[in-house]
C-alpha cells in the first residue's frame, strides 16, 4: 500500500505513540480528570466531537486565541492532512492530498463555510480570521450539508456571538525580528431585553522575512484590517433575526520567493545572463535559498464584504432556519512574474466576484425512530477576472528577440473572462434509528448548476487603447514569441491567420447546465456507552466551468474544446470509530478510500500561460488517528496523525517541467503511479497544555506543539528539485496572569526549530522556454519567530 518505507515505519511509530498515550486511562478509573467536551455544528445539529461519525478535528476558542491562529495557513501545523499553499497567481489548500490548480475559473475542492455561507474563491480564504467560536475542518466528501463544492472536505467556521452579558477585550501582540504587530478588540453584550450586539475589529502590520535586494525592503509587507458587527433580535419568543456585516482589507507588498536551483549553459546562469548581457540590476545574481530574493515589486490588494441575515424560528419542536447572504471579493495585484529583479514582464490581474445567496433548513427533534433534517439552497453570482501581460519599454525581450522585439514596447496582452452563474439545489439527511443502538444515515442531494461564460484576448497598449499602427504586428510576436492567441491576428493576413490555426481563437464562450445526485449513506453503531463505530459511503461532484487562464488551445483540437472542462467526481469509502477511554481521555481513528474521477488540473503551457483539463482516475487511501487526554486536572495532551497514500491511476496529460523529456508527442508526461503535490505519506503532531497555579491568586499556562511531516513534491510537476525534505516544527506559549483574571502577559514562539520549507516550487517563466535556462522559484516558509502578547477582558 505505502510505497516509501521511512514514511510507512514513521506512520506505524506514530500510530503506535498515540494509540499507547491514549489507551494509558483506559485502565484508570472513571474518578479523577475529565477531559471537557467539544461541541461542534458539522451536520447542523449541536453534538459532542466525538459522536459526530466524521473524520474532523476542531479547533475551539481558547486555542485559536493562545495559538494567534490568524489565517488559514496557522492551521496546517495543528490539522492532520490539511495543507495550504499559495502560488505566483492563486491561493490552494488541499485535504487528504486533494485540492484545486491554479486557475481563477476554479471553484474550491475544500469547502469554506462562515456561519452557514459559502466562500467559494480562493482568495477569499486569504482573508484573516477574526474572533471566532470554533473552527471544524471535515475531511472526504461533505455534499449533503454542505454543497457540491465539497467534494475533498469542508471547511466550517462559526464567529463568536453577541453575549448575554456585557464583555469585552483586547489584543495586542508584537513579534520584533520580522515586525509584526497585530491589535484585537471586542466589545459584546445585551442593548435591550430583546437586543444583544456583538462588535470585533483586528488590525495587523507585518514588516516581512525576506529582503528584497532589488528594492532594499522586507517582503512580504503585509498590512490587515478586519471589522465585524453582529446583533440578535429577539422577534418574538420562537423567533430571533441575526444581522451581521463584516468588511475586511487584506493588502500586501511583495512575496517569500526566491530563485534557486539555476543551472548554467555555456557558462551562465540564468541571473549572469540578466546581469552580463542585458545589464540588469546585481541583485539577479542570488540564485540560491538565503532569504534574499530579487524583484522588482508586487502588491495585493483585496477587499471582501458580507452582509447576512440569518433567521431562526422554533415551530414546536422543529427548527426553521433562514440564512440570506450577499457577499463581494474585488482584488487588483501586481505580480513582477519572472520572479527576478530583471526588467523581464509583469502581469497586472483584477478579480471581482458577487453572489447572493439563500438557504432554507428545516430541522426536526431527535426522535425514537426518525428524524431528519430538509433544505433548499438558492446562489447566483457574477464574476469577471482580467489580467495584462505587460512588456515596458525597458524590457530585456525587446532586445532579446531582435528587430521584432522592438514591437513590444509599451504594449500587453489584456485578458478578460466572465461567468454568471446560478445553483439550485435539495437536500435531506435522515437519521433511522432502527435498533436502540443501530442508525442508519441517509442523504441525498440534488444539484442544477447552470452557468454562462466566455473568454477574450487582446493586444493592446499598456494601460489599454489600440497599439499604433507602427505595432500592429505586436501580436504576431506575442503569439510566435509566447504562443498567446489575440483577435489582433484577425486583421494580419495570412500570418494571422496561421497562429490562429495553430493556438486557435483568442474569443470563446460556453454555456454549461448540469444536474448531479450526490448520495451518502452512513451506518453508525453505539457499541456501549464509550464507544461507537460508522461505515460509510458517499458520492460528490465539483463543478465544472470555464478556464480564465489560457493563451492557446493547447492539445485540444479548438478553443472551444479547450475552454470548457468537466466536473470531478469523488467516491469515498470510510470506516472509522469515537472512542472514550475513561473520563479522561478520546481516541478517533479513520480508514478511507477514495477515488476521484475528472480532477480537474491545470497544465502550464512552458512560457506564460495555463491550460485546463482534468486526469482521468486517481486514488487515495489512508488512516487518520487523533485524541486528548486530560493527564490530570491541570495537564492536558492531544495529538494526531495521517497516513495518507495518493496515487495518479490514470493521468496521461501532466505537464512536463523544463528539461523533462516528454512521454508523449503532444509535449505532455505521464504521471500514472505519482502522487499529487504537497502530499506527505505521514505527517502528525502532539500537544500538551497546562496550567500552573502561582501563590493564591496567579497561574502560569503554558502549551506545545510538535508538528511533523515527511518528504513531499512541492511542485506539481514533480519536479525533483522541489521537493521538500521530512521535517518538524515546535510552537510553544507561556503565559502568566490572575486566575480567571482580567489580564494576562505571554510569550509565543512559533517554528523553535527554523525549519525554512517550500510550499510551492515551479520553473521561472521564460528562463527555459525564451533563454533555455533551468531556473526555479520557490516560495518558502517564516522562520522562528517570537512574539510578546498582552491581552485584557472586562
Amino acid at each position: 500500500m505505502f510505497k516509501n518505507t521511512i514514511a510507512f515505519k514513521q506512520a506505524i511509530t506514530g500510530a503506535s505513540a498515540l494509540t499507547l498515550l491514549m489507551a494509558a486511562p483506559a485502565l484508570a478509573q472513571n474518578s479523577g480528570p475529565v477531559l471537557d467536551e467539544i461541541i461542534v455544528t458539522a451536520q447542523f445539529r449541536k453534538a459532542g466531537l466525538h459522536d459526530v461519525p466524521i473524520s474532523m478535528s476542531a479547533v475551539d476558542a481558547k486555542v485559536i486565541e493562545e495559538s494567534s491562529i490568524v489565517k488559514i495557513e496557522d492551521l496546517t501545523t495543528i490539522v492532520p492532512n490539511f495543507t495550504y499553499t499559495q502560488t505566483g497567481i492563486s491561493t490552494n489548500f488541499f485535504i487528504r492530498g486533494v485540492g484545486s490548480g491554479i486557475n481563477q475559473g476554479f471553484e474550491q475542492s475544500v469547502g469554506v463555510y462562515v456561519d452557514g455561507v459559502h466562500h467559494p474563491r480562493g482568495q477569499q480564504v486569504r482573508a484573516p480570521f477574526l474572533d471566532l467560536e470554533r473552527i471544524e475542518v471535515l475531511r472526504g466528501p461533505q455534499s449533503i450539508l454542505f454543497g457540491k463544492n465539497s467534494v475533498a472536505g469542508a471547511m466550517n467556521i462559526t464567529t463568536a456571538r453577541p453575549t448575554e452579558e456585557f464583555e469585552g477585550s483586547v489584543l495586542v501582540q508584537r513579534e520584533f525580528e520580522d515586525g509584526e504587530s497585530i491589535v484585537e478588540a471586542m466589545l459584546s453584550g445585551p442593548i435591550s431585553d430583546r437586543v444583544r450586539a456583538r462588535i470585533a475589529g483586528r488590525y495587523r502590520d507585518f514588516d516581512g522575512y525576506i529582503e528584497n535586494a532589488t528594492l532594499n525592503r522586507d517582503e512580504p509587507n503585509r498590512e490587515e484590517f478586519t471589522v465585524r458587527g453582529t446583533m440578535e433580535v429577539d422577534l418574538s419568543e420562537d423567533l430571533m433575526a441575526t444581522f451581521k456585516v463584516e468588511l475586511s482589507d487584506f493588502d500586501s507588498l511583495g512575496r517569500n520567493i526566491e530563485i534557486e536551483n539555476a543551472q548554467a549553459v555555456g557558462g551562465l546562469t540564468y541571473g549572469q545572463v540578466l546581469f552580463g548581457l542585458f545589464g540588469q540590476d546585481a541583485s539577479v545574481l542570488n540564485e540560491t535559498r538565503d532569504g534574499i530574493r530579487s524583484s522588482n515589486g508586487d502588491s495585493s490588494n483585496n477587499k471582501t464584504r458580507t452582509y447576512q441575515m440569518t433567521l431562526d424560528w422554533q415551530v414546536g419542536d422543529f427548527n426553521v432556519q433562514a440564512i440570506s447572504a450577499y457577499e463581494t471579493l474585488k482584488y487588483d495585484e501586481v505580480c513582477d512574474c519572472d520572479f527576478t529583479g530583471g526588467n523581464v514582464f509583469t502581469a497586472d490581474l483584477q478579480e471581482q466576484y458577487k453572489q447572493f445567496s439563500q438557504e432554507i433548513r428545516l430541522t426536526s427533534p431527535v426522535g425514537d425512530t426518525f428524524d431528519y433534517i430538509l433544505g433548499a439552497y438558492f446562489q447566483s453570482s457574477e464574476h469577471t477576472y482580467k489580467d495584462q501581460i505587460i512588456v515596458a519599454s525597458n524590457s530585456i525581450l525587446i532586445p532579446a528577440l531582435g528587430a521584432p522585439g522592438g514591437l513590444l514596447s509599451n504594449t500587453q496582452a489584456a485578458r478578460q473572462a466572465n461567468v454568471d452563474a446560478t445553483v439550485l439545489s435539495a437536500f435531506a439527511q435522515v437519521n433511522w434509528h432502527f435498533q436502540d443502538n443501530l442508525t442508519l444515515q441517509l442523504g441525498g442531494r440534488i444539484t442544477n448548476d447552470n452557468r454562462d461564460g466566455d473568454r477574450v484576448m487582446d493586444v493592446v497598449a499598456i494601460g489599454g487603447g489600440a497599439v499604433p499602427a507602427a505595432q500592429a504586428a505586436a501580436a504576431i510576436v506575442f503569439a510566435s514569441g509566447f504562443g498567446i492567441s489575440s483577435t489582433n491576428l484577425n486583421a494580419l493576413g495570412p500570418t494571422g491567420s496561421f497562429f490562429l490555426g495553430t493556438l486557435g481563437a483568442p474569443q470563446v464562450t460556453g454555456e454549461r447546465n448540469v444536474t448531479k445526485f450526490s448520495p451518502d449513506i452512513k451506518l453508525v453503531w453505539d457499541a456501549t456507552d464509550n464507544a461507537m463505530f460508522y461505515a460509510s459511503w458517499a458520492r460528490g461532484f465539483k463543478s465544472g466551468g470555464f478556464d480564465f487562464r489560457a493563451n492557446n488551445r493547447g492539445t485540444y483540437a479548438t478553443a472551444e474544446d479547450a475552454f470548457e472542462f468537466d466536473d470531478e467526481q469523488a467516491t469515498n469509502y470510510e470506516i472509522g470509530g469515537k472512542f472514550k477511554l475513561g473520563a479522561s481521555a478520546e481516541l478517533n481513528a479513520t480508514a478511507f478510500f477514495t477515488k476521484f474521477d475528472d480532477l480537474q488540473i491545470s497544465i502550464f503551457d512552458g512560457v506564460l500561460g495555463f491550460n485546463v483539463g482534468n486526469a482521468a482516475t486517481s486514488e487515495v487511501k489512508g488512516l487518520e488517528l487523533d485524541g486528548r487526554w486530560a493527564i490530570s486536572d491541570h495537564v492536558r495532551l492531544n495529538g494526531g496523525m495521517a497516513l495518507t497514500d495518493f496515487e495518479f491511476t490514470d493521468f496521461k496529460n501532466g505537464q512536463c517541467y523544463f528539461g523533462q523529456t516528454p512521454d508523449f508527442a503532444n509535449g505532455l508526461c505521464d504521471y500514472t503511479g505519482l502522487s499529487n503535490q504537497l502530499v506527505s505519506k505521514f505527517s502528525g503532531n502532539i500537544g500538551m497544555d497546562f496550567d500552573m497555579q502561582i501563590g493564591k491568586d496567579y497561574e502560569i499556562t503554558g502549551m506545545a506543539n510538535l508538528f511533523h511531516a515527511s518528504s513531499y513534491d512541492a511542485a506539481a510537476t514533480h519536479d525533483p528539485n522541489g521537493v521538500q525534505d521530512g521535517f518538524i516544527k515546535i510552537n510553544a506559549r507561556l503565559g502568566f496572569g490572575p486566575q480567571d483574571g482580567p489580564w494576562e502577559i505571554a510569550v509565543l514562539a512559533k517554528n523553535l526549530t527554523n525549519e525554512i520549507t517550500r510550499t510551492y516550487t515551479g520553473d521561472a517563466p521564460l528562463a527555459g522556454s525564451s533563454f533555455g535556462r533551468k531556473t526555479n522559484y520557490s516560495f518558502f516558509s517564516q522562520g522562528r519567530t517570537i512574539a510578546v502578547q498582552g491581552r485584557l477582558k472586562f
